[in-house]
Order: C-alpha cells, then sequence, then structure tokens
C-alpha cells in the first residue's frame, strides 16, 4: 500500500524577495512538486534503466517534502532550500526468465544554500548569481523478483551522504505590470562520476505587492556511487505554488 503524498509546504525557489530600501526582506511560499523518478543504475547482473512517467508518477510516490526560504537586503540574497522525497519505479526484468520484476527504492534528503548577488536589474530583466553547498542522504535500494525459473529473490543498495559545491543563476523576466517569468538553476561537480544539476522554470502571477503565484516544471539530476552501486537519478515533474512577500 502506498503511503499518501505530503506535498504542500513553505517554500521559496523560484520568486526573490522584493526588495525594501534598508533592510531585510523575506519571501517564502507554499508549493506543491511532483517529482518522477528515472533511474539508471548498474547493478551486479547488469545495468538497469526505469522511469516513472505519465500516469503511474502518483503511485511511485511515497512521500514528498519541500522547503525553502529567502532573505535579502539590497545587492544579496540567502536562499535556503530542503527537499526530501521517497520514490519508487519498477519494470519488467531486463534479464529473461531469471527474474520477472527489478524494483527501484530511493530516499532522498537535499539541503541547499546559497549566496546570490543581484548583478543586473532592468525593467525587463533581474539577474542574480551566485555560489553555495548541496548536502545529500540518499538510500537507493534495488531488488530482482525472481521469474519463471524460480530462484530466490535479489536486493542490492545502500545509503550514502556528501557534499558538493554549487554554482547557481536566477533570471527574472516580467512580462508586464503582473505576470513575470522565471528560471533558476544551478550545478555541482567534485568528480566525473559525482555531480548534480537541477533547473526550474515558472510562470507567475502577482496579486499584489504581498501575494503571487507561480506554476512550472523542475528538474534534479544526481550521479553518484551508492551501496557500490554506480547510480544516475533523476527527478522531475510539475511544480505550482502560492508566495507571501514580507
Amino acid at each position: 500500500m502506498k503511503k499518501i503524498a505530503i506535498l504542500a509546504l513553505c517554500g521559496m525557489l523560484p520568486i526573490p524577495a522584493l526588495a525594501q530600501d534598508g533592510g531585510w526582506d523575506f519571501s517564502a511560499s507554499i508549493y506543491a512538486w511532483v517529482p518522477g523518478l528515472g533511474a539508471t543504475v548498474d547493478t551486479p547482473f547488469g545495468e538497469l534503466e526505469s522511469k516513472s512517467t505519465g500516469g503511474n508518477v502518483l503511485d511511485n510516490l511515497d512521500m514528498a517534502f519541500m522547503g525553502a526560504f529567502e532573505a535579502r537586503k539590497d545587492q544579496w540574497s540567502v536562499l535556503l532550500d530542503l527537499l526530501y522525497t521517497k520514490l519508487s519505479t519498477s519494470k519488467d526484468a531486463p534479464f529473461g526468465e531469471v527474474f520477472s520484476q527489478a524494483n527501484v527504492q530511493a530516499e532522498v534528503t537535499a539541503f541547499s544554500g546559497y549566496g546570490l548577488y543581484r548583478s543586473y536589474e532592468s525593467d525587463h530583466l533581474i539577474a542574480d548569481i551566485g555560489l553555495g553547498l548541496r548536502a545529500f542522504k540518499i538510500d537507493l535500494g534495488t531488488e530482482f523478483e525472481s521469474g519463471d525459473l524460480g530462484g530466490d529473490d535479489h536486493s542490492f543498495g545502500g545509503d550514502r551522504s556528501w557534499v558538493l559545491p554549487l554554482v547557481a543563476g536566477r533570471f527574472i523576466v516580467p512580462f508586464n505590470e503582473n505576470w513575470f517569468g522565471t528560471t533558476f538553476f544551478d550545478y555541482g561537480q567534485t568528480r566525473s562520476d559525482v555531480s548534480t544539476w537541477q533547473g526550474l522554470v515558472t510562470v507567475g502571477y502577482h496579486f499584489n505587492e504581498r501575494w503571487s503565484m507561480q506554476a512550472g516544471y523542475r528538474y534534479m539530476d544526481v550521479q553518484q556511487k551508492i551501496g557500490g552501486l554506480d547510480a544516475d537519478l533523476e527527478f522531475s515533474g510539475p511544480v505550482i505554488g502560492v508566495t507571501a512577500h514580507f
């Protein structure tokens, strides 16, 4: 039985805090992200590739929690983002009749912190650039269920924690007095096989100076050796939220 997904929590990734002269300003959102899981894992039985798509995304989402917060003064911003999600995906086993089905489950906690600098601001474009860190804790498991030839099920995996440095950028484009678009991205790497990056694109609407709403798409990729298995994990799906500026 799947657990009910918890999706709507405080967060602020796409929308910057509104500037006020001389003091600190803050921004927070309530948003929902429904990520699917794409996994490529090198197992002792060969490479396993599986992805939850379309109508089975919610079926494979066991739990999700996202929260973030931003504080800004003058040209500088501090942005904190927390992601917790527990996802699973499965497919027919690619190894003949020995196994009937292969399952992948990932429990991910990712905490990101950024220092951003407002490098450009006009009526048509706002640009923030900066540096940050992302700390991961991932528990990854793969299971092969026995097939027509019988035999035992086989499971592999483990957990790992690590930290990567990040470069980040955020671009806001006002379309008119109320409508705006936002793009956020970051990238981090310590070795050729250890990396992470994410991108987020939203379209938003300002109801007034305090409240706005935005909707779009978020993608995150993680590459690391976890439990002795080389893994490439992808998390992607639609996001929608309401932002309060204060």
